[in-house]
């Protein structure tokens, strides 16, 4: 690891033909405008037009056969990895999410659902061939896809960030994670988790964006 943060930049071009921006802004829109009457201490959690765009870009460089997600909330991550899978004609996306909807936990702010919405709802019917969703605790959950699936080449981490939840994320991903694929996280701000663990593989961090990767 280098004294910075970043070992190194790294992006994926994006194919303009297939409008991706504007499949991306679309979901965006959409989610704001279910937002747009909900008290401002609640926030949708997207993952930002860009890093879904960059996101996108780089399932279809990989070109993986199983993606693995932990926090979906309203779908927007979801919807850019399913669309590229589909424009790639290969792979599945497993996503893992405990869903809190605006006002049904006392006192509960932040990220959440719309009432009335559940977990992904922005993902379009045509693209959910590709996807299984579970919902639950990751802790629970994400064993329970490994000893289904045993390997994946991409994992994406976007559900709890406290320190604890993304070290045992990232551990159980990475034991799993195939020869050559990436671990992704967002909102690496939040702790010292991801650079940690990075410096414990001995592995450069990448940023995508806004997004961490490292490689295996």
């Amino acid at each position: 690891m280098s004294g910075s943060y970043w070992d190194e930049f790294v992006d994926y071009e994006v194919n303009n033909d297939l409008n991706i921006r504007g499949f991306v802004e679309g979901l965006a829109e959409k989610v704001d405008k279910a937002f747009s009457e909900l008290d401002d201490d609640y926030h949708p959690a997207y993952l930002g037009v860009e890093n879904a765009v960059r996101l996108y870009a780089l399932i279809r460089e990989k070109k993986p056969s199983t993606v693995i997600e932990t926090g979906v909330c309203n779908g927007m991550s979801s919807a850019a990895i399913l669309k590229a899978l589909k424009d790639n004609k290969k792979g599945k996306l497993y996503s893992v999410d405990l869903p809190v909807v605006a006002g049904s936990i006392e006192g509960r702010i932040g990220a959440v659902l719309p009432p009335g919405k559940s977990s992904g709802w922005v993902v379009s019917d045509e693209l959910k061939e590709r996807w299984e969703l579970l919902l639950g605790n990751t802790y629970y959950v994400l064993p329970k896809i490994f000893a289904k699936v045993d390997q994946t080449d991409v994992f994406i981490h976007d559900s709890g960030h406290s320190y604890e939840t993304m070290m045992f994320e990232f551990g159980i991903a990475w034991y799993h994670l195939r020869d050559g694929g990436v671990l992704l996280a967002d909102n690496t701000d939040k702790n010292e988790a991801f650079k940690d663990f990075a410096r414990g593989k001995e592995r450069k961090l990448f940023r995508l964006n806004k997004m961490a990767l490292i490689e295996k």
